[in-house]
């Protein structure tokens, strides 16, 4: 169930802070001292005199008056009975920097400590705090590298040591506020993307995460976050089994399944990266200029190889390098030499390389186009003994061309160390963004491109469920076809009675030996029998079975899909599509949704897949009937959403160029 949020103004921007401990509360006396922060500190130490210089208090109780931000750096019992101290005198909130608690099996003492803050909202347990530059606050017991900002990028981390690597990012990325929420017990992170949305100061969002600890609300924050344009960036963890143990072990975190995430994240416009870098570079253009219109980029460089790097690495993105118009492309073509090729990626080769008029003049006709972005791969020489001029150049011209045509654009460093920081910042100054790695700069243009795009209706919730019970192939086509689902006419027979009953369904004929997995691979079916001889061969070559499945077989077949519907706790209901038959696993192409589905929805994800032109007439196959397929799903999904069902997996489902009908079923739900 969704919990009312947290109010964390008091915590993240406290007018006056207690630290409680020993070496980790001074070092969070230190940070705070040293990023300025201009309220009272009030040591809590019965040993020591100062901490970093400022005096201590011997206990809570002693304090001068209620602090509105409290670190607490003791041990986890101690952290409990601190905890119910602050409650009862009003404290604003408190980080929970002890370990000890649910992420190594102890979940009655962290019972013990929500118990004990009541609806007094903390960060923790297990967690190094926050940094809060906007309002000079820095409750983080280690060395940090931010600076103090007025305006930036907001990350949320569920790991603390991650959290740290990221304030050390040396990419130029304003990371103005950091949180770590450790064990989530009180605060989660959707409450502090909600505290970030009330804060105008924060331009862009990025997760660090392991699991979403409450999907509806996670719903509910991503959707108030794309109604008021601020882009939010997630980078999952735990999607390999290997992670998803270390996930659990390290913050108490169930990861789930990675197709549950990105149903996620995609339903409700949330971009998704890969690596760190990717985050920290889409952040950075999140955070200079906004998301992107769509994906249409023109790349310019002065070499064939970065122009085919760029390629390369683009290929499989929904980046899209469209080819110049005729007209456009004449234009381009009229500002080189006549030994420059004009397309796209455009090598505009080293003629006019230190001519800064004219290299404006050419990016000036390639930028007024339609595309949404333009990128300039540029490396520049990073020492000081270097002189860098001609590359500066190469910036300024692009910057000209940008304020010219009054289109965006950024570099792009084939390799991160290749932009340094003087660099940077005369880029940022003349208002281009430096992206630091050709294959990070890609991803972040394609998440720019995509954050935002979309906010579907709220997903339907979802409950662990308990024991389960698989029913027989014959049984889950009954049931089917109770909901109007298309299945083939057959019956359940004797192994005397299936010559008979073929015979009676009219031929050709499928022939299944039931309880019997993987048919395929054990011999126990056999389609298109066309005749009594043939089932009399078929049924003597069948594994023994105490019944058998008669149907008649489907022959108006265009391609195979798989649709499967499971309950994918604690996400949601998740919608599988792909490639069907014996090769789905072979060839891993398949899609995901989360539930309710609409028609349209179905359309657009089945066309993302690989195999899709098998349904449009690929290579003058015909067409198959699509909407017959998305009806199918639609009304599957509609009609096992909040049901006992645990898994439904239709493999496959035969469609034709008249319909779509389901010929095998997997169904499991829960034991009555």
């Amino acid at each position: 169930m969704t919990k009312p949020p947290h109010d964390l103004h008091r915590l993240l921007a406290p007018r006056s802070i207690a630290v409680v401990g020993g070496a980790p509360a001074e070092r969070v006396v230190s940070q705070c001292l040293k990023l300025g922060f201009g309220g009272p500190i009030w040591p809590v130490n019965p040993k020591r005199a100062e901490l970093a210089g400022v005096a201590c208090v011997p206990s809570l109780d002693a304090l001068p008056a209620v602090p509105d931000a409290v670190f607490l750096g003791v041990n986890r019992h101690a952290t409990v009975e601190a905890m119910a101290t602050l409650r009862s005198i009003g404290a604003g909130g408190a980080v929970c920097y002890g370990s000890g608690f649910a992420e190594t099996g102890d979940a009655d003492l962290q019972r013990d400590l929500l118990d004990a803050a009541g609806d007094l909202p903390f960060f923790g347990p297990n967690c190094y705090g926050f940094v809060n530059t906007f309002d000079r606050v820095a409750l983080w017991p280690d060395e940090h590298g931010m600076a103090a900002l007025d305006r930036g990028v907001a990350i949320v981390s569920q790991s603390g040591n991650v959290a740290v690597n990221l304030t050390f990012q040396q990419r130029g990325v304003r990371l103005a506020t950091i949180i770590s929420v450790g064990n989530q017990a009180s605060v989660g992170m959707e409450d502090c993307v909600e505290a970030f949305l009330d804060d105008p100061r924060v331009t862009a969002i990025g997760l660090f995460l392991e699991a979403v600890r409450d999907p509806q609300h996670f719903a509910t924050v991503a959707a108030r976050a794309h109604d008021q344009g601020v882009a939010i960036v997630a980078l999952q963890t735990g999607r390999s089994a290997t992670g998803a143990a270390i996930a659990a072990s390290h913050t108490g975190s169930m990861s789930g399944r990675a197709a549950a995430y990105d149903a996620l994240f995609a339903r409700y416009g949330v971009a998704s990266v890969t690596t760190p870098a990717e985050m920290l570079e889409t952040l950075k253009l999140l955070d200079n200029g906004g998301r992107l219109g769509g994906p249409r980029v023109v790349s310019m460089s002065c070499s064939g190889g970065e122009a085919s790097l760029v390629a390369d690495l683009s290929e499989g993105s929904a980046l899209r390098f469209e080819p110049f118009s005729p007209e456009q492309q004449h234009r381009i073509e009229s500002t080189v030499t006549e030994l420059v090729t004009v397309s796209n990626p455009f090598d505009y080769h080293t003629f006019m390389w230190g001519d800064r008029a004219g290299m404006a003049k050419c990016f000036s006709a390639v930028m007024d186009g339609p595309q949404d972005i333009t990128m300039l791969v540029l490396d520049a020489p990073p020492g000081p003994d270097n002189d860098p001029s001609s590359w500066v150049d190469a910036a300024d011209a692009l910057a000209d061309a940008a304020e010219v045509t009054g289109r965006r654009a950024v570099v792009v460093a084939t390799m991160a160390e290749c932009l340094n920081e003087q660099m940077r910042s005369h880029m940022l100054e003349r208002g281009l963004t430096p992206l630091l790695g050709l294959g990070e700069g890609l991803a972040a243009l394609e998440a720019a491109s995509r954050v935002g795009d979309r906010c579907d209706a709220r997903h339907a919730p979802v409950t662990e469920p308990g024991e389960t019970r698989l029913i027989d192939e014959a049984q889950a086509k009954a049931r089917l076809a109770a909901i109007t689902i298309p299945v083939p006419a057959g019956t359940v027979t004797t192994r005397e009675q299936v010559v008979s009953v073929a015979a009676e369904i009219g031929y050709p004929v499928t022939l299944k030996a039931l309880g019997q997995e993987h048919k395929s691979e054990t011999g126990a079916v056999r389609v298109g029998l066309a005749d009594g001889d043939a089932v009399i061969d078929a049924l003597s070559a069948m594994p023994a079975s105490n019944a058998y499945l008669v149907e008649a077989t489907v022959t108006d077949v265009v391609a195979e899909v798989l649709v499967a519907v499971r309950r994918d706790p604690p996400i949601g209901w998740l919608v599988t599509l792909g490639f069907g038959g014996v090769l789905t696993e072979l060839w891993s192409d398949v899609t995901h949704l989360l539930a309710p589905v609409t028609a349209d929805q179905v359309r657009q994800a089945l066309s993302t897949l690989r195999s899709y032109p098998l349904l449009t007439g690929f290579r003058g196959r015909p067409t198959a009937d699509v909407d017959a397929l998305v009806a199918l799903v639609v009304r599957l999904t509609d009609e096992l959403v909040g049901t006992s069902v645990v898994e439904v997996e239709l493999n496959p489902v035969l469609v034709g160029r008249h319909g779509a009908v389901a010929v095998d079923a997997l169904w499991s739900e829960e034991a009555k």
